[in-house]
């Protein structure tokens, strides 16, 4: 009796973290899956596969923390396992076409879209770097363990992506 109580009690604690996690997450992570998977369905599905992985792994252990890192990493793991089912190896182009434009468009902010022309300019190495170390969060151990590659690999290529938009920046 009392292993079913606690059972239900796991159950609505974990309930209750995963609603903040997705009150102050999702938005986020939808836009952060979405950049890497380039289809905003898809990104809804790989963002509530994580928070039903949040659930489940909050279920069986209610006092485990959970940080954002968590989620984005368990994102990004998720992201990559589905481009690797649909055979695609690097990050989409962002801007295919306008249904499933990957970057966010501020109308409020003409640097916005002068940001998002100047990232399409960037090889999918590049980009891949920028987007875990800079928006994710990542250090360059972090990003380089997801990309494959040494943290001095992701640090030049941060490196260097910046320069390049420095450079397209100005020119605008």
């Amino acid at each position: 009796m009392e292993q079913v109580y606690l059972a239900a009690g796991g159950a609505a604690i974990a309930q209750a973290r995963v609603d903040t996690l997705v009150r102050e997450y999702q938005t986020k992570l939808v836009r952060y899956v979405r950049r890497m998977v380039g289809d905003a369905d898809t990104a809804l599905d790989i963002s509530q596969d994580v928070f039903l992985a949040a659930y489940r792994t909050l279920q069986a252990d209610p006092e485990r923390p959970l940080t954002a890192g968590w989620l984005y990493k368990t994102a990004t793991n998720n992201s990559i396992s589905h481009l690797r089912r649909k055979k695609i190896v690097r990050m989409l182009p962002l801007d295919r076409d306008h249904e499933t434009y990957a970057w966010r468009i501020d109308e409020r902010s003409a640097a916005s879209v002068d940001l998002q022309t100047a990232m399409n300019k960037l090889p999918s190495d590049q980009a891949s770097a920028i987007m875990l170390t800079t928006y994710a969060g990542y250090s360059s151990q972090e990003a380089a363990a997801i990309l494959g590659t040494t943290s001095d690999a992701v640090r030049q290529r941060v490196c260097r992506a910046m320069r390049t938009l420095r450079s397209v920046m100005s020119d605008h």
